[in-house]
Order: C-alpha cells, then structure tokens, then sequence
C-alpha cells in the first residue's frame, strides 16, 4: 500500500511526464485558440462541439484539407496530429457538420512555431484611453519564472510580479494581471489607460532556470490613428492645394486689373512745338501772285483774231 509521501512524489512524478508530452501551450484569446509550439514538436490541433459530429475538417494554412468522418469523430471532438514545422505555422480552418444543423461550425485555430518565450499576440490594437495587456508566456510548458521585465518604446523599462496591483500601479499605469502568474511562465502587464506615447514596439524579457533571458516583442496600435494621419497629410496636403490656387487667382487678377484699368499710367509722349517764321514784307503775298488767265473766244468771221485756221481753210470764197 502506498504511503502519503510516495503517493505525493508519483503524482509530480505524472504531471511531469504529461507536461513534458504536452509541452506546447493553447490559449484562447478574443474567441480564438492560439498554440504555441517549438518547431518539430508533436502537437495536436482539436475541432470540439457540445453535440455528436457526422464530419470534421481540417484546412492547413497552405489549402490543403483533411477530413475525418463519423468513425473517426468520437465523443464530439476530432483531432489531427503532426509534428509541427514553420509551413504549420498560420490560421488552420476548422469545419464540423451535424445533421441536426445543415449548417457547418466554423472554427479557427492559430498555430505558431515559436521559442521558449514568445508574446501571446504580436500585434495589439487598442483603443485610446482604454486598457490593454500585454503579454509573453513559456512555451515548453507551465515552466515558472525568475523574473519578468519589459522595455516600453518610449519611457524606462520596468520589472514588474503578482504584488504590482492596479492600487499600487508603477508609474501610475503598469500593474500585473490578476488572471496571471509567474510560477506557470506568464510574463504580462495591463496598461491602465493607453496613450500615443505608448504606442509603439515592446519588449518582453523572461528569466527562465538555464540562466538566460528569453525575450520576445509586441508591436502595439492605436485604433485608428493611422487614418486620422492619413486623414490629416490628405487635408493639410488638399489645404495647401487651395491656399496656392487661391493666390495664383488674387494675383492674375491684380494683374489685370494693373494692366487694363489703370495702374501706372504710360508716360506722356513730348511733341514738340517751334514757331514757323513770317515771310518778309518784300516777298510777294501768295494772294498777290498772278494767276493765268484762260480767255475762250467763241468763232468769229475769217481773218479776225482768234479764228481757227482749220476753219478758215475749208471756208470757200465768197
């Protein structure tokens, strides 16, 4: 019969050969399992449903499906085992069909090849003002920590444990989660109220038993800050497009007027006058300057003046 001290050290001695077969971890974050795993570990990616299955699906990250019928669904889950490698890495697609439902159960499971330590999401999206977490856990296991520190990308990098609460917040705005824990390898912190300034690429450092510091980064984001940048270049840019034609129009304008109304008015042209001397009074007037004079004599008998001899040629003899 086992006594009370060997029975406590069999049942270390079981949960460390399961932690150790099922060293990869799953996490539900937002509605969505994620399994983080070392590469060329063996894992096992589960479709559940609360009802019997008549199939279950599987759609690898590159396209390709496997598909299990009603023999190989038991008890309202299927499974598909592989040894994990960087081409498992990605959104895998989940269909389950019930005939009591026509309609499929789509699932999605996120499965990420990662080192001991990596970040629960690599990238955060957050609303201003509003709190977010942030976190990194151990992947080979519920392996606990020596420590847990992060480097923010603008400010001083902090350490941060259990006994930081949100009454004793460092800073006034870092504190750890309650639902975390270093003992299972949970390095995390909750921003109390976001900022621009933090906005930006974190680091996450963990200490873990072989003396070294494992670390990861999350890349975080405001909620819609890169449309209101974009918003404000597109009005500032459409702003200075309408401020250049405004003026390019006040100007032709003046122009104009300058040029048809008035303005600098075009400088007078100089004539000059001389005075035109007098003739003198030896000099005869143009008044007193004979004229010819025409004198039209009508015909007349032969011989008389002014007689035309053409006349009086043919004039016979009286």
């Amino acid at each position: 019969m086992l006594n009370a001290n060997t029975l406590c050290v069999f049942i270390v001695f079981v949960s460390f050969i399961f932690s150790l077969s099922n060293a990869f971890r799953i996490f539900d974050i937002d509605g969505k399992e994620t399994i983080l795993a070392s590469e060329n570990e063996n894992i096992s990616i589960q479709c559940k449903s609360d009802y019997p299955m008549t199939y279950c699906g599987f759609v690898h990250p590159s396209g390709k499906r496997f598909s299990f019928t009603d023999r190989a669904v038991n008890d309202g889950k299927c499974v598909k085992k592989v040894k994990a490698t960087k081409l498992d890495s990605g959104e895998w697609g989940c269909h389950i069909g019930r005939k009591s439902v026509r309609l499929e159960t789509i699932k999605k499971i996120d499965v990420r090849i990662v080192n001991e330590v990596a970040a629960l999401e690599p990238n955060i999206t957050a609303k201003l003002g509003r709190p977010v977490t942030i976190a990194c856990a151990t992947t080979k296991g519920l392996i606990p920590l020596s420590y847990c520190r992060f480097e923010p990308p603008n400010g001083k990098s902090f350490n941060i444990d259990s006994t930081v609460t949100e009454k004793d917040s460092i800073l006034g705005k870092y504190y750890y989660p309650s639902n975390a824990s270093l003992d299972r390898g949970d390095c995390a912190v909750t921003i109390a109220k976001v900022k621009y300034e933090d906005v930006g690429v974190w680091t996450c450092g963990a200490g873990l038993d072989d003396g070294q510091e494992h670390i990861d980064v999350i890349k975080l984001e405001v909620e819609g800050m890169y449309k209101m940048s974009t918003a404000s270049a597109t009005g500032v840019t459409l702003g200075g497009i309408l401020i250049a034609v405004a003026l390019g129009s006040l100007g032709y304008i003046a122009w104009k007027k300058r040029r048809f109304l008035g303005g600098t008015p075009p400088e007078p042209e100089v004539i000059e006058i001389q005075d035109i001397p007098r003739p003198s009074s030896a000099s005869p007037s143009p008044r007193a300057q004979r004229v010819p004079a025409i004198v039209v004599q009508s015909p007349s008998t032969p011989g008389e003046p002014g007689m035309s001899p053409l006349m009086a040629r043919s004039q016979s003899p009286t």
